[in-house]
């Protein structure tokens, strides 16, 4: 019994040796950052930090009732981004964490004055950063961007800053991007970063009779050779979805009468750098699987098939001959060229760059295979093969 008594008297000296969880806060004592803003303003740095209710968010998870959890958005500014932050720092009221950050998002004007390597070279020294957050341009006032809520009451994380892989899943037109692949596209030779720029619609939706301003992917900005060169809208860029391998769904008319609404999936695409008279030269196949969304005429199913072709060489033509125009690889040919003849690259490009030209593109080489006619079986005219009687 003895022996027993001095075991376990033992047992609990010890335990007061081992380590525990003494400084463990309550999610109400901290203020957890769920997105960046990076601004340049008056010869000065401007950081905005979007910062979320998140103990609202686990309510909401507990079907306590829809409410939308508050939004803070606070500013600060600086010579530089890490001098920026430090005076948000200093009025914070509790401490700031890092570590949930969803997205981060650069104004042009930013961009234009090479913020971007400044504030990936003070985050990558946080050990709490993280680089599996969206990356975004945008050219509205990013307090506006910030303070653009969901409908319904729905949380922040599931909008498009927090969540746009579930919209681009639905409907594939601009690519979202992770900070990683930014960062892997941005250090590549003769590097091409297609970065999406947001804007606000102001009046498309509506809630309770109201205004409710959006978010949505506006356009492309590129990053090329770790500078800004300029933006497109998506009037200007249609053809990048088939030439972006993670396009998923969208949707096409295939000829100019109208005739049909086609979607279309998953284009497989190949891109292939050659050398023809000493000069640089790019084909290009593409091959897609489609059906009719809607038929407005009835139509044979090739002549949608060609007009469905013709259509998208038009849009991969057109989104090439406009980078070529403003100096800009729209589609990445450089770093492909690059890829396969380095010793050529080193010998024509310009300033770490192949400067392209109007006549480098020349086939592209596309394939339409129209499946069927949607979950309707609307009749269309395929083609019937002849039978002897």
């Amino acid at each position: 019994m003895l022996q027993l008594r001095k075991c376990f008297i033992i047992l609990l000296a010890s335990s007061v040796l081992l380590s525990g969880c003494w400084n463990a806060r309550d999610i109400e004592q901290l203020i957890y950052i769920d997105s960046i803003g990076v601004d340049y303003v008056d010869k000065k740095v401007v950081v905005y930090l979007q910062i979320l209710g998140f103990s609202n968010i686990a309510k909401k998870e507990g079907n306590a009732g829809r409410q939308q959890e508050p939004i803070a958005v606070v500013k600060g500014a600086g010579d530089t981004f890490v001098t920026a932050i430090a005076q948000i720092y200093s009025s914070a009221q509790q401490r700031l964490i890092w570590s949930h950050v969803h997205s981060i998002v650069f104004t042009t004007r930013a961009l234009k004055h090479n913020l971007f390597d400044q504030t990936i070279d003070s985050l990558d020294r946080y050990q709490e950063f993280r680089y599996t957050i969206w990356t975004f341009a945008t050219t509205e006032p990013l307090e506006d961007i910030y303070n653009a809520r969901p409908i319904l009451g729905i949380s922040t994380l599931y909008s498009q800053l927090g969540d746009p892989k579930d919209v681009y899943s639905q409907y594939s037109f601009i690519r979202p991007l992770l900070l990683f692949r930014v960062i892997s596209e941005y250090q590549e030779p003769n590097g091409v970063v297609r970065l999406p720029y947001l804007s606000i619609r102001k009046n498309q939706w509506k809630e309770d009779g109201r205004q409710k301003p959006h978010l949505m992917m506006e356009g492309i900005c590129y990053l090329q050779n770790k500078k800004f060169v300029g933006c497109f809208p998506r009037s200007d860029v249609l053809g990048i979805r088939w030439i972006e391998q993670e396009t998923e769904r969208t949707f096409l008319h295939p000829d100019k009468r109208k005739s049909a609404i086609l979607t279309v999936e998953r284009p497989r695409v190949k891109i292939k750098p050659q050398m023809q008279r000493g000069k640089p030269a790019f084909d290009i196949d593409i091959k897609v699987d489609a059906y009719t969304t809607q038929l407005l005429n009835p139509t044979p199913v090739p002549i949608l098939e060609k007009g469905a072709a013709k259509q998208i060489e038009s849009e991969v033509r057109a989104l090439y001959q406009k980078g070529v125009q403003s100096g800009i690889d729209t589609i990445g040919l450089g770093h492909l060229f690059y890829r396969k003849y380095p010793r050529e690259w080193h010998r024509l490009n310009r300033d770490g760059r192949l400067v392209l030209t109007y006549d480098m593109l020349k086939k592209v080489r596309v394939k339409v295979n129209l499946t069927d006619g949607g979950i309707a079986k609307v009749r269309q005219h395929k083609p019937q093969s002849s039978s002897k009687h």
